[in-house]
């Protein structure tokens, strides 16, 4: 028996409009609150700990950035994926409040070992990455099972919402537009 398939006609969204797309998944999944939240279900001590939660933060960044690129370079142009690589710096400045050498940091560290993850279809490797960079557990043995069940569910989710939400848009590469020239008023006398 065939299932009926959606007809709806996805959004198409420009470059631009599929960077801001981007940016948009990345605030959305990154709110602190939400974050505190899950850290404290995951059993991870957020509100003792001032360096802990800057940890926990700056990990889920890195893994929600992660997501959202390996999302565009499933859906999207390289040009798209691109460009929002390229706001990185803005969104980071604006959202995280981190400086230029914070920057760097995070996306040579935090960022890259995320997405290589990802890059290697070994998603299921960031909760012991994210609990081995949060709390300096290198075997999840030593947690108790529900603590990594919870992140793991919460790292799935977050990475399917984002992928799903990234499907449903037709990405479309608007050529460049030429300056129309005209040589005459170009020379000077």
């Amino acid at each position: 028996m065939e299932t009926p398939q959606d007809t709806t006609p996805r959004k198409r969204l420009t470059s631009e409009q599929g960077v801001q797309a981007a940016c948009f998944l990345f605030e959305l999944n990154t709110r602190e609150q939400d974050l505190m939240e899950m850290a404290q279900r995951a059993g991870i001590p957020c509100d003792a700990d001032a360096e802990v939660r800057g940890k926990v933060i700056e990990e889920w960044y890195g893994f929600v950035h992660a997501a959202v690129v390996y999302g565009l370079q499933n859906c999207a142009s390289n040009g798209i994926m691109a460009d929002y690589l390229r706001s990185t710096r803005v969104l980071l400045t604006q959202v995280a409040q981190y400086d230029a050498d914070r920057i760097e940091a995070f996306i040579d560290q935090t960022f890259a070992g995320y997405i290589g993850l990802m890059a290697r279809n070994e998603q299921k490797q960031c909760p012991a990455l994210f609990f081995r960079r949060t709390l300096g557990v290198s075997d999840l043995t030593e947690l108790p099972k529900e603590r990594v069940a919870f992140l793991s569910g919460m790292m799935a989710i977050t990475m399917c919402a984002i992928l799903d939400k990234l499907n449903a848009y037709d990405f479309v590469d608007e050529p460049e537009e030429e300056a129309p020239c005209d040589c005459e008023d170009n020379v000077t006398s």
